[in-house]
């Protein structure tokens, strides 16, 4: 007996939303600027922005970042933005980059998608001077233990033969 299609769209419903530890290691969670992207996009389509966190958090992209299923239903319960935000200990760093993108939007009660994009951007530059700050450390500290290992080897494959070939000559004289 063929299933009706209300039968058929409750098991896709199932299977979509079925195992969420699953879902967050088959998809890898989304860097902020590209929820905020998301969210921009949502914002064009129509969506008020509580609505846009609360499709964001029962997506693949809110399966690393359970936070948006929180904040999105504190904002549809009507709490203010500031409120509906864990404090910054509680955040990831991702997380805490995509509340403050999403503020102003919040915030002025305008759903602006192209000053979302443009925070979305804004994003993407302050994770890459982080990453660039990080590689810098990482350079500084890199310093004396390659210093330590390739100075005896420098010594031994490059100095010490030199002097070798060199004790004939002087001794031999």
């Amino acid at each position: 007996m063929p299933r009706s299609r209300s039968g058929r769209a409750a098991e896709v419903r199932s299977r979509a939303g079925g195992d969420r530890a699953a879902a967050s290691e088959q998809f890898p969670a989304l860097p902020a600027a590209a929820l905020v992207e998301l969210t921009a996009c949502q914002l064009d389509a129509g969506l008020p922005l509580a609505e846009a966190l609360g499709v964001l958090a029962e997506s693949c992209a809110g399966t690393a970042h359970p936070e948006l299923a929180r904040v999105a239903g504190a904002l549809r319960l009507g709490l203010p933005w500031d409120t509906a935000w864990p404090g910054d200990r509680e955040l990831s760093r991702e997380m805490r980059d995509v509340r403050d993108a999403l503020e102003f939007t919040a915030t002025s009660a305008t759903a602006s998608a192209s000053v979302l994009r443009g925070q979305a951007e804004l994003v993407r530059r302050a994770q890459y001077r982080r990453a660039e700050r990080a590689a810098e450390a990482l350079a500084v500290q890199l310093v004396l233990p390659l210093g330590l290992c390739f100075l005896p080897a420098f010594m031994c494959w490059g100095v010490v033969p030199v002097l070798m070939s060199l004790l004939p000559r002087v001794f031999g004289s």
